[in-house]
């Protein structure tokens, strides 16, 4: 099976670079467009373009099986912990009136938000897989600041598993379409504190989401 793992951020490259024992030295195959392979794992690296962008250069060098999009954020819940990890299938993105809410206010005006979703999961569930959590089904809200201020109102706007930074929309472009099978997972790096000298919560997610991707084709087998 062959499989690529794109992503534009640097921490989650170096991490499968190390994991996967893809070595140090990319193929640069245009200007932006860095790839790290051993044998049916492929990671594609690019700073400034996302994977819509990048999607026909893919396609045009590769014939994958599925192509993985791998993001971190974080969780304002008491439930999910550093490490564990999220299989989207609703997606929201923050909107500026949210930093505007405020909680102790006897009469709160909520934004209205919009969700889209995909049709890839039969069901929603929570597993526990060796030590961490994994959410299959789960919400994500994107473009989100780094901001705990507004930690209150996030949860009570949108009750999501996990919070990223990024933008989704290419993502989930991607994921919805019909070129290429592809999932986009996200892992945990802020929220309920779970111990580990070994790792730090980076590495942990990532790390996490690695295993996510083969606990998924081992099921497809």
């Amino acid at each position: 099976m062959l499989r690529i793992i794109f992503t534009k951020n640097p921490i989650i490259r170096d991490v499968c670079v190390a994991s996967l024992s893809l070595g140090r030295n990319p193929t640069e195959i245009s200007v932006d467009f860095l790839v790290y392979q051993k044998a049916d794992w492929i990671l594609v690296f690019s700073r400034e373009f996302d994977i819509d962008v990048i999607l026909p250069t893919i396609l045009d060098n590769w014939d994958p099986d599925r192509i993985y999009l791998p993001y971190l954020g974080r969780s304002v819940d008491l439930t999910h912990e550093i490490g564990d990890v999220v299989l989207p299938n609703v997606f929201m993105s923050y909107v500026d009136q949210v930093a505007q809410i405020d909680p102790d206010s006897e009469v709160v005006n909520m934004p209205k938000i919009g969700a889209k979703f995909l049709e890839i999961y039969n069901e929603q569930k929570d597993y526990y897989v060796e030590d961490f959590g994994l959410s299959v089904w789960g919400m994500v809200t994107d473009k989100t600041p780094h901001d705990e201020r507004i930690n209150t109102a996030l949860m009570m706007t949108y009750e999501a598993d996990i919070y990223v930074e990024d933008s989704l929309d290419a993502a989930y472009e991607v994921t919805s379409g019909d070129l290429v099978p592809a999932l986009i997972l996200c892992g945990i790096v802020e929220g309920k504190q779970w111990k580990n000298d070994q790792w730090t919560p980076e590495q942990m997610a990532v790390r996490n989401i690695l295993t996510t991707i083969r606990l998924t084709e081992d099921d497809e087998e």
